[in-house]
């Protein structure tokens, strides 16, 4: 348990923090910077809540990685005190909908939320530094000659042609191994088909009903039709040789299905899961973040990618459900990148907890092209500015300081769910679309609401 200040150090609020991590140390600065009392219990048990729970404790934040930890502390300060304003960080939307059911005084917010909307921006354009949805469509914010301008973005929309020439893509080039067995065997029988259906026309001058009919006894292996046995010799060979062929392709179409049927298939042959190849974004790393930013960059129709390492990570099973393809690899690995049409692709965005693995991300992937839109997820920026230095690395987004700004800005009673960062400021965007300093809005709330009018951008 961390020291409080001195009861006479003039602080308007008492606020309780439990928690560890990059995260709360940047929350706690926040709210020590705006006056506030702050109380931090790292890894507390119940008793150490019931103690802390002083009746001058307004506000409780609490934060963890894991979220059966955040519902547990969160029961316990409810139960000591209910009412008390709390926040608490909650990725699973079932269990955050469980929490707001059991105690509704609570707030439930997520990193990965927090950021996922400055994180897609950077996708879509390097100008945006933030995009959401609002009544009049989606919205982003740039910046302008005057400052901060809200415009709305247009992404362009697949028409049933181009979806359907992706479809097409996707079926020619499939991804996977046992997806390219499938389709050779596929393929195979279709030759076959179409070839021996032509050659009993010409030699036998039969109706293109029985040349289909006769084809087809030779694909399956029963056998040509019984006036080849009469035809002419180079005929009865060519039907022998098809007779094998269609043997062998049945054997690869037989091993690609039960291939199919039986692995974990991440990347579909057609549909949402398959691999995209034109104007899709990789995501690298598919923790709380990488799925988050996956699913809104889905919702405003834009393909997308996800890499991970490790083939039993949670999100992977997950990721399958909402319909996102998922390579296994290392996202560092220029052969892996490779493989997903980097040269064609939209962005590249690293967002892994290890800051050296989304560098290496990014270098890989600029070695493949150039001029390829790479984004960072950054946690502490010494060795990204120290990159930044030697080449042109992208666009870099501390989440940390961006989700501890709006956790703190919460806590404080701001209504406020969106944030992001302009160089070295944080600004936040309240409900109703009004954009302004973190600093000025965090010292509004500490001192009494937020009721005040904040700078709103201009139009653009």
């Amino acid at each position: 348990m961390s020291e409080r200040p001195p009861d006479g150090d003039g602080a308007r609020e008492r606020i309780l923090v439990i928690g560890d991590g990059p995260l709360v140390d940047v929350a706690r600065r926040a709210l020590a910077d705006s006056g506030v009392n702050v109380l931090h219990l790292a890894d507390p048990s119940d008793s150490d809540i019931r103690s802390a729970m002083r009746p001058d404790v307004e506000a409780v934040m609490v934060v963890s990685r894991d979220d059966r930890v955040s519902f547990r502390h969160a029961l316990v300060v409810d139960h000591l005190r209910p009412g008390v304003r709390l926040i608490v960080t909650i990725y699973n939307r079932d269990l955050g909908a469980e929490l707001r059911r059991a105690a509704p005084n609570v707030r439930v917010m997520s990193m990965a939320d927090i950021v996922a909307p400055t994180l897609a921006a950077a996708c879509l354009d390097d100008a945006l530094l933030s995009v959401r949805r609002s009544d009049e469509g989606l919205v982003g914010i740039r910046r302008g000659a005057d400052g901060l301008v809200a415009s709305t973005v247009t992404l362009h929309r697949r028409n049933f042609g181009e979806q359907l020439l992706r479809s097409l893509n996707a079926l020619v080039h499939p991804f996977e191994l046992s997806a390219k067995t499938l389709l050779a065997g596929l393929v195979g029988f279709l030759l076959i088909l179409l070839g021996d259906t032509l050659a009993i026309l010409l030699a036998l001058h039969e109706s293109v009903v029985d040349a289909f009919y006769s084809a087809t006894k030779t694909i399956v292996t029963v056998g040509p039709s019984a006036k080849v046995d009469d035809g002419p010799a180079w005929l009865k060979l060519y039907s022998a040789a098809m007779m094998l062929a269609a043997l062998a392709f049945t054997a690869v179409f037989i091993a690609g299905l039960i291939d199919r049927l039986l692995d974990r298939r991440l990347v579909a042959i057609l549909g949402p899961r398959a691999m995209p190849r034109k104007d899709h974004v990789v995501v690298v790393g598919l923790g709380q973040v990488g799925l988050r930013l996956c699913m809104m960059l889905r919702s405003l129709d834009v393909p997308v990618v996800a890499v991970e390492r490790d083939l039993e990570a949670d999100n992977v099973r997950r990721a399958r459900q909402y319909g996102i393809p998922v390579v296994i690899g290392r996202g560092s690995s220029r052969a892996v990148l490779q493989r997903l049409s980097l040269a064609r692709a939209r962005a590249l965005v690293a967002v892994t907890s290890d800051e050296i693995e989304n560098i290496a991300a990014a270098v890989a992937g600029l070695a493949i092209r150039d001029s390829l839109r790479t984004v960072l997820r950054a946690g502490s920026g010494d060795v990204l500015d120290e990159t930044r230095a030697l080449f042109r690395i992208g666009a870099v987004r501390d989440v940390y300081r961006i989700g501890g700004a709006l956790l703190a800005a919460a806590t404080l009673d701001s209504p406020a769910r969106e944030a992001f960062a302009v160089d070295e400021a944080v600004w936040v965007i309240g409900h109703d679309g009004e954009v302004e300093p973190f600093d000025a809005h965090l010292a509004r709330a500490a001192v009494g609401g937020d009721s005040g009018q904040a700078a709103a951008p201009s139009k653009g």
